[in-house]
């Protein structure tokens, strides 16, 4: 996101971009526009952007399907676990026990404040970053995940007591973006790649070790335990640190093992706690930019 306010601020003695500049400053904090519905055939395109924001690096059926691959309904049902216990991922799809009933504000809401329509708040440890997705890509979530056909699978909800939601749930944040947030160009590859690994694949939800009373976060410096099906892992350190991380990987080994789940030393991550299948399904071109990032990010060993 920097990169993008460099290249737009080293323009500040032109008037023109100036305007741009405090357009896009304003834009962050102004109340959501009222927007005439958009042409059909840019639904189509966004609905097709969608698809590969859920289905590639997204990953969303890792969680919203009964057994996370790939071909599976979002109909919910995987046993999934965060700080506040077990929970089964909901339904998403259209179908009366999914989000039937939900209209495309209620989806953003979700996807911007963690709220649902009955304004109950979801846990954030799964959807942390999402919160910041650009508004084009919320569309396109959106659109592509009210396109899907319905698949009736119901998945009971999880109510949190008092004590829970404010005790166990002491660190979480209760941040609502509101106003416009514009798009990263992709043709910014590292800042690109941090957008899409903190707010479209949000790897830090298991790769990086939450904060407690005494320690602060330790960003994808690995440690946390994983859960998905009653069986558990440790998620590893994916900082360049050369002895705890990845910094003795090349950017190709990088690749292959987001495209693949093979490290360099030919072991296979298990495909049932790291979506690589998902992954298998994005552009190149947002694979390229993810590792670029990555290979960006500092050491902590």
């Amino acid at each position: 996101m920097n990169g993008v306010f460099m290249a737009v601020f080293s323009y500040r003695n032109r008037p023109l971009w100036g305007l741009i500049a405090l357009a896009l400053l304003f834009g962050c904090i102004a109340p959501d526009p009222i927007l005439p519905p958009p042409p059909v055939e840019s639904v189509g395109a966004a609905t097709r952007h969608g698809q590969e924001l859920v289905d590639g690096l997204g990953a969303c059926g890792f969680c919203h399907s009964v057994d996370g691959h790939t071909a599976s309904a979002l109909s919910g049902g995987r046993l999934i676990r965060d700080k506040f216990g077990d929970v089964r991922a909901p339904n998403i799809t259209l179908a009366q026990s999914g989000l039937g009933s939900w209209s495309e504000a209620d989806v953003r809401k979700l996807l911007r404040a963690n709220i649902r329509p009955d304004e109950s708040v979801i846990s954030p440890d799964f959807h942390k970053g999402f919160e910041w997705i650009a508004d084009e890509d919320v569309a396109a979530i959106t659109y592509y995940i009210r396109s899907l056909p319905r698949a009736e699978n119901s998945v009971e909800p999880r109510r949190l007591s008092f004590i829970d939601r404010n005790i166990t749930g002491f660190f979480d944040t209760r941040l609502e973006v509101k106003g416009f947030i514009p798009a990263i160009n992709p043709s910014f590859k590292t800042e690109y790649g941090q957008y899409l690994t903190d707010t479209i694949a949000r790897c830090g939800s298991c790769h990086s070790k939450p904060e407690t009373f005494l320690t602060s976060e330790e960003y994808l410096a690995g440690g946390r335990e994983i859960s998905f099906d009653g069986e558990v892992r440790v998620a590893p350190n994916i900082t360049s640190s050369k002895s705890a991380g990845i910094g003795e990987w090349s950017e190709a080994e990088i690749k292959k093992f987001l495209l693949s789940g093979q490290t360099p030393q030919g072991r296979e991550v298990d495909p049932r706690f790291c979506p690589v299948r998902f992954y298998q399904r994005a552009p190149e071109s947002q694979i390229d930019a993810v590792v670029a990032y990555l290979r960006s990010v500092p050491a902590i060993n």
